[in-house]
Parts: structure tokens; sequence; C-alpha cells
């Protein structure tokens, strides 16, 4: 792929990693107070006084996000008590895509810091041409005629591997604290 065709790989998988995370990060948000809210009251008098806050937080975050309500109405509410529940699988589902996105939107970054450090080679490229007295090509011609490599957003182990374990590892510890 050429410099230009480049460019706009990397403004694409900038914004399409922005698209997936934002939705998926709230819809996650919101599964998680419902959660708290659902499922935190055991019913005993203990469960019920550890439990008010973080309902009387679940509700104020309810009536003050309006904006919010497709999240409110959609989103998964997950079973930490059976895993075989299908809300667990679409809970998931959306977890996992937090971590797809920014994924995209790292490469999409990488891409373009890589981007910027040709364009310098190419402006210094046309100095010394132009220094030396040869017949300088223009800045398009070398654009067309560089090639740069593709960078493939699955070979991020971090961040698509790594990243979604610890943190559910740190949400389920986060769990059982609370004795949801």
């Amino acid at each position: 792929m050429n410099f230009k065709d480049a460019k706009s790989k990397s403004v694409r998988k900038r914004l399409l990693g922005v698209a997936i995370t934002i939705p998926a990060v709230v819809s996650t948000g919101v599964s998680f107070l419902k959660m708290i809210y659902f499922r935190l009251d055991d019913g005993s008098q203990l469960g019920s006084m550890i439990a008010r806050p973080f309902k009387e937080l679940t509700s104020w975050a309810y009536q003050h996000t309006p904006y919010l309500n497709f999240f409110w109405e959609h989103s998964p509410l997950p079973d930490h008590l059976n895993f075989s529940e299908v809300q667990n699988y679409y809970f998931l589902a959306i977890y996992l895509l937090i971590f797809i996105g920014a994924a995209l939107y790292a490469s999409g970054a990488k891409l373009s810091y890589r981007l910027a450090k040709i364009s310098e080679k190419i402006e210094d490229q046309i100095l010394e041409e132009s220094i030396k007295g040869t017949a300088a090509r223009s800045r398009e011609e070398i654009e067309r005629s560089t090639e740069i490599p593709s960078n493939s957003v699955f070979s991020q182990f971090h961040q698509l591997y790594l990243a979604p374990v610890v943190t559910a590892l740190l949400g389920a510890a986060l769990v059982k604290i609370l004795g949801i």
C-alpha cells in the first residue's frame, strides 16, 4: 500500500476503534451497574444495608442519564452465579469488543506515527535532491512510490489477549469483595 492509502487506512482504523470502544465501554458499565443493583442484595439485613448505597448510586445514574436509555434497556444483565446464562455470553462479547476497538485504535495510531516519520524522511529526501541539483521528484511522486507494509491488529498481544484476562480477574476480585 502506498502513502496515501496508508494514511486513509490509519484514519479508518482509529475511527472504527473509537466507534467500537465507546459504546462497548458504556454498555459494559451499564451492565455492571445493573448487576450491582439487581444481584447485590441477598435478602438479609446486612446484605440490604451493604447494597443500599450501591443501589442509590445506580438509581441516580439511571435517572440522570436519559440519553443512555438505549443502553439501560438493552445492555445484558450478567449472572455471576450461573455462567451458562445467555446474558453472560452477550456481556462477554461486548466486553471483548472494548479490547478489539482499543487494538484497532492503537493499530491506527501506530500507523499514523509511522507515517509521520516517513513524511519527515520524504521532506529530507526532497531537500537533499534540491541541494544536489538533481532532478527533484515531487512529494506526490515520492508518496506514490513509497510502499508501506501493512500491520495486523491481531499481532497486538497485550491489548487483545492479556488485557482482557487481567481486567476480568480484577473485576472478579471486585465482585468477590462486594459479595455480589
